[in-house]
């Protein structure tokens, strides 16, 4: 019986920050079977590519394993929904024709047996943090930056976008500063109630008290935070190190990570 709603993120499937990527494909392949009886709904909430960009007849090659999983569940009759998020913000309609799953290029409020759950990706929220967030967040859902990207030769703009991804996560692993990690796993400074997700949820909540939930990918953080009058925050963690996922039956909601 399908009574259980799945959310995560940030897989960044082709990824050279992988030490395999294939085998991350593959696992995320496997939890998606292990979960096909009992998934009423996934939610997909963004980074789930490293990158993709869909030209009007072309998307990008690989990741068979995952998007046949997923279409064999949408197949079933499991609700699928992909969030854009920031490696992967330019889709358009194939996984709406190839795979009936709904597409989100923003934040969702919607309610889930009862609850009303808050769900994003994270970059919009996070753009306040510094100006260049919010001018690279701008830029890559520019119409006209995207007409343009879209006029070179994916021979150029493919290897460069992964290239760009992959300085970035290193970049972000070094990165170790009092309260602040951008994708770094480990920080003895690091407070989480400093986190700007954390502070977004509490301020949102304090506007919206019907929101019971609030869910986010992006920043590979590994977070479950209970707020006053019962709020919860959650931020997914990842792919590539925890392999975690959250999961709501419709009394309770958890965080959990794959098994060793």
């Amino acid at each position: 019986m399908r009574t259980k709603t799945y959310f995560t993120s940030d897989a960044h499937l082709g990824s050279r920050h992988h030490a395999d990527p294939r085998a991350v494909e593959r696992r995320l392949a496997d939890w998606l079977e292990s979960i096909r009886h009992e998934a009423k709904a996934i939610y997909f909430m963004g980074d789930i590519f490293d990158y993709w960009f869909e030209y009007k007849h072309v998307v990008p090659r690989g990741f068979t394993r995952f998007l046949g999983k997923v279409a064999e569940l949408s197949d079933a009759g499991v609700e699928i929904h992909f969030f854009a998020g920031n490696h992967d913000v330019w889709l358009t309609d194939y996984l709406q024709q190839e795979l009936g799953a709904q597409v989100h290029m923003h934040g969702i409020t919607v309610e889930i047996d009862g609850k009303v759950f808050r769900l994003a990706h994270g970059d919009e929220e996070y753009r306040a943090v510094k100006p260049t967030y919010d001018w690279m967040y701008r830029l890559f859902r520019n119409p006209l930056a995207r007409l343009l990207y879209a006029a070179v030769h994916p021979r150029w703009t493919v290897g460069l976008a992964y290239a760009i991804s992959l300085r970035s996560r290193r970049n972000g692993e070094k990165s170790k500063t009092e309260g602040h990690i951008p994708h770094a796993y480990s920080n003895d400074y690091f407070d989480i109630e400093n986190e700007w997700l954390i502070r977004f949820a509490k301020e949102h909540s304090t506007q919206h008290p019907e929101i019971d939930y609030y869910i986010f990918g992006h920043r590979h953080l590994l977070v479950d935070l209970a707020l006053r009058t019962n709020k919860r925050v959650i931020i997914l963690g990842d792919w590539i190190r925890y392999d975690s996922f959250a999961v709501w039956d419709g009394t309770q909601l958890s965080l959990e990570t794959l098994a060793e």
